[in-house]
């Protein structure tokens, strides 16, 4: 089951698109909206949004069950009592910057739910509309862990039936004050775990989709700036989407210190989901 919380504005039409792709690749076929009536909005407006969004769905033979939720304590309550505990649901919801702020989501509605535990949560940053919820071209940057492409599994393979290209990026983060001792030997042993480790997920990815026509480039870097070499990496190879899976330990630290995520999602020139399993 794919479920979006939708604001009611353009933009959440805009994630929608997402939504929608998603269901047209489940078995169900099914989105289930939300939108909780806290007065942002005027409801003839969430229900013209809703109706235009039901017309999409028909074209691609998914059903829409729109649910309007009456405010409770907070938003972000209000939807997780409404969310079903379904591990292998998703919930797609957005993130954008916040009037008087820079944050896309220290203390957003985005990023309560994506520590949420009733079932997968992905936010997205929306810059190109156009897609309609369909890259192409995604870029998707690894931390090193064991556990790092089976994390974001539930959300790559309902992109997987659209891509062409990923580009797997497994940045080595070095100390700035280290880096101008770092050695030419060293540097090759680093680059050499991060092929490793990149080698077992493309074999990963082969078994996971076996008939997949899809192409997979690597790309090992050593650098002192992991977000700004994910979006340099992003500009040069002309993605269409960045795909970030995070723990809800790096979330946490990320979110409460604005390293690097809200970086990435304030420079992107593309699309940009922040996912996080159950």
């Amino acid at each position: 089951m794919i479920i979006l919380a939708h604001d009611g504005s353009l933009y959440g039409d805009w994630v929608a698109r997402y939504a929608v792709s998603f269901a047209a690749a489940e078995g169900d076929r099914k989105v289930l909206a939300l939108h909780v009536l806290e007065g942002k909005v005027h409801r003839d407006v969430v229900e013209a949004r809703f109706a235009q969004l039901d017309r999409a769905c028909q074209g691609l033979g998914v059903e829409f069950v729109p649910q309007t939720l009456p405010l409770g304590n907070s938003v972000h309550r209000s939807l997780r009592q409404a969310v079903p505990h379904e591990p292998g649901a998703l919930l797609v919801c957005g993130t954008r910057v916040k009037p008087g702020t820079r944050a896309f989501l220290g203390g957003s509605v985005a990023a309560k739910l994506l520590r949420m535990h009733q079932c997968p949560v992905l936010a997205l940053r929306v810059v190109q509309p156009g897609l309609l919820g369909n890259p192409h071209e995604l870029l998707l940057p690894l931390a090193g862990h064991d556990a790092g492409f089976a994390r974001v599994w539930p959300v790559f393979q309902r992109l997987a039936g659209r891509l062409r290209t990923v580009h797997l990026l497994r940045v080595l983060p070095v100390h700035p004050l280290r880096r101008p001792h770092l050695t030419p030997t060293r540097k090759q042993v680093l680059r050499r775990i991060g092929a490793a480790h990149l080698s077992r997920v493309v074999a990963d990815l082969a078994e996971r989709l076996p008939n997949a026509s899809l192409q997979v480039e690597r790309r090992v870097v050593v650098s002192t700036d992991w977000p700004n070499e994910v979006l340099m990496q992003a500009s040069r190879l002309k993605v269409q989407m960045i795909l970030l899976g995070v723990s809800e330990r790096s979330l946490a630290h990320r979110v409460l210190h604005g390293v690097g995520l809200e970086e990435v999602l304030r420079k992107t020139s593309c699309d940009v989901g922040v996912y996080r399993g159950p």
